[in-house]
């Protein structure tokens, strides 16, 4: 069987290992999934027309350029699926599923290594690396780190993806836990043929068990292709009733983004006090190096789960991932790590 780095059966009290939102389910959204048990034993929608309608309005773009699936995973599977790469370009490091999508479609894969003493913040970027590339992968916010690509680069990626005749999947599933993160979204770019960009309701609403995703593109070919790499009735009628209600929440994601700030802050604050390497994120998660290397195991002696990044390409043995929480949880982390470090 698998062995997953995180979600599923983990028995344990303080789960940091899974980047969910802090704040929870919106209340609407379970009522709404209460009240409607009895449309679950319907086919679902193929077309998830009412939640589409709901995405393209909190969006603002047009129904046809906007796609459901059965979360994030699903849809980097079915694009990789659509676009038949033979040769990628992967930032590293970077959230592990592109790199399985294309692997197991037998893509090659070329990586552009981020350094450590840059943050693992893209610096530069050479457009030649995309030369007989077919499709590129960039998650922004980053996964593991958190960090934001600075929009000049952002633009250069996007120009040198024209220039080779790159599709380009720009992954902001963590863009709605960033300060105006809608200020940072590569939405205003979309008018290019070679930008997809993958969103999801896993993370911000708290829903990782219902799986939606969805994909914005104004490359309608594209589009076509997505749909039809991937079965018809891949939504769920639950996920597609709590798609809808939680888009109605107009301020969830600002009062969210907001929480994450200050609590980040308190855990940033925190770790550096421990003389630990903490990385700049902007996102719900926040990347660390420590000398102790079994501090996932540590933790887990204190029912805390962290997610061990060793296994992320262009990372090693040393570096962690805690995902943001309530202040009440993030201070029994800040006590754990603390006896942890001082037993280590």
């Amino acid at each position: 069987m698998k062995k997953y780095q995180h979600g599923g059966n983990i028995n344990i009290k303080y789960d940091f290992s899974a980047n969910i939102n802090p704040l929870g389910m919106p209340e609407n959204v379970k009522k709404i999934l209460a009240e409607n048990v009895e449309k679950f034993s319907f086919y679902p929608d193929p077309n998830c027309t009412d939640v589409i309608k709901a995405i393209s309005d909190f969006e603002n773009i047009p129904e046809k350029n906007i796609l459901c699936g059965n979360g994030a995973a699903d849809l980097i599977y079915r694009i990789v699926s659509a676009v038949s790469p033979c040769k990628a370009l992967l930032f590293a490091p970077s959230f592990s599923e592109y790199e399985k999508a294309l692997l197991d479609s037998r893509c090659s894969i070329e990586y552009c290594y981020l350094k450590e003493e840059n943050g693992y913040v893209i610096k530069d970027f050479d457009t030649d690396l995309l030369k007989d590339k077919d499709i590129c992968f960039l998650c922004n916010p980053n996964n593991p780190v958190g960090n934001v690509t600075d929009m000049n680069i952002l633009l250069k990626i996007i120009d040198g993806c024209q220039k080779h005749n790159v599709i380009l999947v720009i992954d902001e599933c963590f863009m709605d836990f960033v300060l105006n993160g809608s200020d940072l979204s590569a939405k205003k770019f979309l008018s290019c043929k070679h930008v997809i960009i993958l969103k999801a309701f896993t993370k911000i609403y708290a829903m990782a068990g219902l799986r939606l995703g969805y994909v914005l593109s104004e490359n309608e070919t594209l589009i076509e292709k997505v749909r039809n790499s991937g079965q018809p009735w891949s939504v769920s009628v639950p996920a597609q009733l709590a798609g809808s209600a939680a888009l109605q929440n107009t301020y969830f994601i600002k009062k969210t983004a907001e929480f994450v700030s200050a609590e980040r802050k308190f855990l940033i604050d925190s770790l550096n006090n421990m003389n630990l390497k903490v990385f700049p994120s902007e996102a719900n998660f926040i990347m660390l190096k420590s000398e102790i290397i079994k501090l996932d195991r540590l933790l887990k002696s204190e029912d805390i789960a962290i997610r061990n990044c060793e296994n992320y390409e262009g990372l090693e043995r040393g570096f962690y991932r805690i995902a943001v929480r309530t202040r009440k949880e993030n201070q029994y982390l800040i006590s754990a790590m603390e006896r942890c470090l001082e037993n280590g």
